[in-house]
């Protein structure tokens, strides 16, 4: 046994070179313990509701966030609505700091709901460029297109911003 800040802690043998460590102390859960929460409500809070194709939030490229995914049950989906007046290359990029249980991707959707291009990435961000070879996009007529935010392994959550260029 080990005494160490008032707290005990009994260390067990499970195998060579590997402890197990249990703190039955009445203390607070310790730093590393508590929730991960790597949002705020008001980033939870942007632009809702645009929890669905069928009602997503009208965005200009001026609107860049924050904002955040915030459910991991039931599952939360942001939907962005934007114009393209004419035929014109068009990039539309999300930024996040990919942590466990973070990682967010993102569709591109026409204005049929036909997913155009989709990027899902593991890094720091998604980008898709139209036209663009990686996710593959064709150039963007004129028209109405939705992006769509959202976990890419059910059950994570993250904050983010995003932009949208050529619109």
């Amino acid at each position: 046994m080990v005494r160490e800040c008032a707290r005990l802690f009994i260390l067990a043998s499970l195998c060579p070179g590997c402890s197990l460590v249990l703190d039955f102390s009445d203390g607070a859960a310790p730093h590393d313990a508590m929730a991960d929460t790597p949002y705020t409500q008001a980033e939870c809070d942007f632009m809702e509701p645009n929890d669905s194709l069928a009602s997503p939030a009208t965005v200009t490229a001026a609107d860049t966030g924050p904002a955040a995914i915030c459910a991991a049950t039931p599952e939360d989906h942001d939907f962005y609505k934007f114009t393209v007046a004419g035929s014109a290359p068009v990039t539309i990029a999300i930024t996040f700091t990919n942590r466990a249980g973070g990682d967010l991707d993102m569709k591109l959707y026409d204005s049929t709901g036909t997913v155009v291009s989709r990027s899902s990435g593991f890094g720091n961000g998604e980008t898709i460029t139209c036209p663009g070879q990686s996710p593959a996009c064709g150039m963007l007529s004129a028209g109405d297109y939705v992006f769509e935010v959202f976990p890419a392994v059910a059950g994570s959550v993250n904050n983010y911003t995003f932009s949208i260029t050529g619109i």
